[in-house]
């Protein structure tokens, strides 16, 4: 189980860690998006480039709140909760922070008590 934080209006953070092609590992803060609801994790392009992800998919066409996006998807490897997962990674220019997107909470519960400070996932 990993322990977040509540933003100032009430965003959900939690810290992942990001592993790199050759194996190196970065330790980031994602926000739970509640509206990323079809995938895992979405970065800016210029993260998962850095990362040394594999490229498995140019210019997915994909419905966002603001209209029809593009990105890129890599295979990722992120762990939580102490566990490490591959996943399908989202990336597309101009993300100004990574999301994570709720197909997490299909494997790992969710626990959320504001008024006691309590956030936790797994």
């Amino acid at each position: 189980m990993i322990s977040g934080r509540f933003g100032e209006i009430g965003e959900l953070f939690f810290e992942v860690e990001l592993i790199a092609a050759e194996g190196e590992s970065y330790s980031v803060e994602v926000l739970l998006d509640t509206g990323f609801t079809t995938g895992w994790l979405a970065l800016d392009t210029q993260d998962a480039e850095s990362l040394g992800w594999s490229l498995i998919e140019s210019n997915r066409t994909m419905q966002m709140a603001r209209g029809e996006g593009y990105f890129d998807i890599y295979e990722g490897r992120v762990v939580l909760d102490e566990k490490e997962y591959i996943i399908p990674v989202l990336a597309g220019a101009g993300i100004p922070e990574p999301l994570l997107g709720l197909q997490w909470l299909k494997m790992l519960p969710l626990a959320v008590n504001f008024n006691a400070g309590v956030l936790t996932l797994g």
